[in-house]
């Protein structure tokens, strides 16, 4: 064991001697770290005295904190630091202490280093739960063991809410103008409804209304339902207000409403003759909506009635009854929120009155007063209300917020929300507003509502190290970093090996999630990790297991999109690197500050990648999300940070309106096997595949791995590319992607290039004229644009491709037909053993004017043939137009073009015309091999995919 550290701490706490900068540099104490305590309000440095890193061997502070290990959720962070105490300044029940009645649990600390800008890179900010008071046998050596968690202990241990969202909304704090309060979520067997005032009195009833059976409000407990009930309530005297503001809210059933019903009273005090007394809030079957009218002790109107618009049946209501007085007038509003939705439906007008006096009294379903009709008996059927709230003055209708309907609020947001409301700082990096949007709040203890709400946008809770508080990561804010710190294997900045690890920890193939009661699940299918047996894949992880998650909407394409999203995070096909350790300490950070400071500030979340790793590892960079921190110890020689990590490609994802999303096809290899040195690879969809790479030449270069060899791909073309810009007597030449063409049939004189076409002189007829070249496949996508030099007379003229070609006896084709009434024919056709058989045809609506060129497509995969054509100048046709299997020709060989004229065609030396030849499956790749370093030879069938796949984001 080495002595010289042993011997330099033990002649450190004998002169309380400051460290060598080694460990982070210096704080302003001297000390390689600064440990502060609040004490009495201030707070106090205990590393100046000589209380911190003296007593342990070396002197040694251990901090844990972030996501660990395997686990999903961030933990409270951990400390554990030991502080010399011989006279008993650390001893919270010790009245002879210093500190005494002046700290104890829960006392807030917090621990720093130099972040080399001048400032403080705070390490952990957090509560002292546990002070353990120890000595030896001699009583010389005396201190306490302090243990230390962030905020997000004390978060899991407080309470579930007592009361809902909307009463808390509208009581913490008590909102200012508020004089009367029934929340009316009492329970079954209640003889009246409590007031949420102190000062406030019951809400009596007359009747029998069905008390907490109406839950259609998701920020509140259920409320009761008025069907065979009258309710009453007093409000306690106030002072005469010049404003009246009464509040509450009302499910209206389906049905509506008789004429004339009373849904809300607001008697108020005889404040002079003439003057409103009551004022009644009454439904009408015109329009099917509620109506404000103002009446006097005799129950004669006074002025107007203020009529609303909004169809309120089957409506979920939040009702604003608003009057201010405005010289001998009164403005009166009635506001309608539709809770659903949030939208605000008003109607305001003056009346003409003398002032208005304070309420007395509310009341909902009583029978109206009114001298003048529609009238209605007492009683609301089906109506259910509850939240009461009177109040002299007049608020912004959405004083409550989200909290009237929590259902639609971002999980960023509401986490800032539910911060706010027990009062711990908020921090965040991203957009609050761009995560998902959550489902009703339950009543839950604070941090399991937080957590809900991390769980459903998929991003990161993390304690701040700058406040006692809780900040929170989008998952969009994941997406595609840039690298926080880069490492250098090869330049010794790590602190240990990163030792890769290949497990199935985190596999997840196969998930189900379930929102209200509705579910649907994702299973990845194909793939090294997919569901299916090895070797194929890894059969079932996960098992389907059920993920419940509160989201505002259950639609199919919402589940189905968080079920793969979750599928895709758990089918990561690479190593893991699960620590990651750097030491702060040493030389190659000594001589590079900026990347000092860099590791210092990292965050949970960020993005950190080691280049150049070792030989026997893969080339490529290792790419990881940092997680957490499991430890970070900081002694007077060392501060070493180990991250716990998981990898950063999931999180490189594309947008479908993304300008640079590069998406991987479904499935590609290579046709024929290439050196260790070729730069041009034939590639083909997988078996069962048919999706192809872009051509764009904007889109290059990007990267693609075969056989673990990243190579860069600078251009795409098709296996075959003939434009025909060239001049050839007596053939076609060689086609503009390099092949020759071959002729086959008639004499040379038939075959010629020029104009930007190639030709058949079809000079005999039932004679075939053929070009083809050599095609070492048996699957194609072949494109062609064909016309004919005249209308056929007699007999039809003919013209189309070819494929699997052995000779002119053996082929299959797809071929256009020019008949002599100017119609067009496609067919698919099979030429075996020179027996001819017609496979599929389907008649082109078009009539054929000779010069103007029809493509074709035709496509080979299997035993499948298709095929369709179209007027050149037009998009292509969605459909395939004729569909055929054919087993018998199966073979790769030649492929080209062939024509023809029938027997009985009359028509004198007519010619079929070709032009824009394409061969669209295979492809060319033109690439840069090596990318990575790797330098070998792929067979054929080699895997080929993008070497950095992007998957569209949730």
């Amino acid at each position: 064991m080495p002595v010289a550290p042993f011997a330099a701490a033990f002649r450190r706490r004998l002169t309380n001697a400051a460290g060598p900068a080694r460990a982070g540099g210096e704080a302003g104490n001297g000390e390689p770290v600064l440990v502060e305590l609040f004490v009495g309000g201030v707070w106090v440095d205990i590393t100046v005295g000589g209380y911190v890193m003296v007593r342990d061997n070396g002197g040694q502070i251990s901090i844990s904190r972030g996501i660990r290990a395997e686990g999903s959720q961030t933990d409270a962070a951990t400390s554990l630091v030991q502080l010399k105490n011989p006279d008993g300044r650390f001893s919270p029940r010790n009245p002879n202490g210093i500190w005494f009645g002046m700290i104890g649990r829960n006392t807030p600390i917090r621990t720093s280093v130099p972040d080399g800008n001048g400032g403080k890179s705070y390490r952990i900010w957090g509560d002292i739960f546990e002070w353990a008071q120890s000595w030896d046998s001699t009583g010389n050596d005396v201190w306490a063991d302090v243990g230390i968690n962030g905020i997000l202990r004390r978060l899991a241990q407080a309470p579930p809410p007592a009361r809902s969202v909307i009463y808390t909304a509208i009581t913490d704090p008590l909102l200012p103008a508020v004089v009367a309060y029934w929340p009316g979520e009492d329970p079954t067997g209640a003889t009246a409804l409590t007031s949420a005032l102190t000062s406030g009195s019951l809400m009596t009833w007359t009747g029998t209304p069905a008390l907490a059976s109406y839950s259609g409000f998701q920020a509140s407990d259920p409320l009761p339902v008025l069907t065979t009930a009258v309710l009453s309530g007093g409000v306690a005297t106030y002072a005469d207000p010049t404003a009246t503001q009464v509040r509450f809210l009302a499910s209206v059933p389906i049905d509506g409403l008789s004429d004339g019903k009373v849904l809300c009273a607001i008697d108020q005090l005889d404040y002079s003759p003439g003057s409103p007394q009551f004022w009644e809030l009454y439904y009408t079957t015109t329009g099917n909506t509620l109506v404000l009218r103002q009446h006097d002790a005799d129950g004669n109107l006074l002025g107007i009635e203020l009529t609303h618009t909004l169809d309120v049946r089957g409506r979920q209501l939040y009702v604003s009854v608003e009057m201010q007085e405005a010289g001998a007038s009164i403005t009166r509003a009635l506001r309608l929120v539709d809770v659903a939705n949030s939208r605000v439906f008003s109607v305001t007008d003056t009346a003409g009155a003398s002032a208005l006096a304070r309420v007395t009294r509310v009341r909902f379903g009583p029978t109206s007063r009114s001298a003048v009709g529609p009238t209605g008996t007492q009683y609301l059927p089906g109506v259910a209300v509850g939240h009461i709230t009177v109040e002299n003055a007049i608020t912004a209708t959405d004083a409550l917020g989200v909290r009237l309907n929590p259902i639609g609020e971002s999980a960023g947001r509401r986490i800032q929300r539910l911060c706010g409301e027990v009062g711990i700082p908020f921090e965040w990096v991203g957009d609050l507003d761009d995560t998902v949007a959550m489902g009703a709040q339950g009543r839950s203890n604070p941090l399991s509502l937080m957590q809900e709400a991390v769980l459903a946008d998929g991003g990161m809770l993390f304690e701040s190290r700058t406040a006692l508080g809780l900040g929170y990561r989008t998952r969009e804010s994941l997406y595609n970093q840039d690298p926080a710190v880069i490492l250098d294997y090869a330049g010794y900045n790590l602190a240990q090996i990163p030792t890769p690890v290949e497990d199935d920890q985190r596999i997840q193939n196969k998930v189900t999630v379930t929102v209200g009661g509705v579910s649907q699940t994702y299973e990845e299918l194909e793939g090294a990790l997919s569901t299916a047996l090895p070797p194929a894949g890894v059969g079932v992880y996960g098992g389907g297991a059920d993920v419940a998650l509160n989201l505002a909407t259950s639609d199919t394409a919402t589940l189905l999109d968080q079920a793969a999203w979750r599928v895709h995070l758990g089918t990561v096909d690479e190593a893991r690197y699960p620590k990651i350790s750097v030491n702060l300490a040493h030389q190659s950070f000594v001589d590079n500050p900026a990347l000092k400071r860099a590791v210092l500030a990292l965050r949970q979340g960020d993005r950190i990648q080691i280049v150049h790793p070792p030989s026997w590892l893969p080339p490529d960079t290792i790419d990881q999300l940092i997680l957490g921190s499991d430890p970070e110890t900081i002694t007077h020689f060392e501060h070493r940070l180990t991250f716990n990590c998981a990898p950063a490609h999931p999180y490189t994802v594309g947008y479908l309106d993304g300008a640079d999303t590069r998406l991987d096809t479904d499935g590609s290899q290579l046709l024929s096997a290439v050196s260790s040195s070729a730069t041009s690879l034939s590639v083909v969809p997988s078996l069962g595949e048919s999706g192809l790479w872009t051509t764009d030449p904007a889109e290059v270069p990007w990267d693609i791995r075969v056989g673990g060899e990243v190579m860069r791909v600078t251009a795409v073309g098709g296996f075959l590319s003939d434009t025909f810009d060239r001049t050839v007597a007596s053939g076609w030449g060689t086609a503009s992607s390099g092949q020759a063409w071959s002729n086959g049939g008639g004499t040379a004189a038939d075959y010629a290039v020029g104009s930007g076409v190639g030709s058949h002189t079809l000079a005999t007829v039932d004679l075939s004229r053929r070009n083809f070249i050599t095609a070492p496949f048996s699957d194609f996508d072949y494109y062609a644009d064909i016309t004919t030099s005249a209308t056929a007379t007699g007999g039809s003229l003919f013209g189309g491709t070819t494929g699997r070609y052995a000779d002119s006896d053996n082929l299959v084709m797809a071929r256009l037909e020019f008949t002599t009434a100017n119609g067009l024919v496609l067919g698919l056709r099979r030429r075996l053993a020179a027996t001819e058989t017609s496979l599929a045809t389907y008649t082109l609506p078009d009539v054929y004017v000779p010069g103007v060129y029809y493509r074709i497509r035709f496509q080979a995969q299997g035993a499948v043939l298709r095929a369709k054509a179209w007027l050149a100048t037009d998009i292509e046709t969605p459909e395939w137009q004729v569909t055929a299997t054919e087993s018998s020709i199966s073979a790769s060989g030649l492929l080209g073009v062939r024509s023809i004229a029938a027997a009985t065609n009359t028509n004198v030396g007519p010619s079929v015309s070709y032009d824009n030849l394409r061969v669209v499956n295979p492809q060319v790749f033109t690439v840069t091999r090596s990318v990575n370093s790797v330098v070998k030879a792929h067979p054929a069938g080699a895997d080929v995919r993008l070497a950095n796949p992007w998957i569209i984001a949730l």
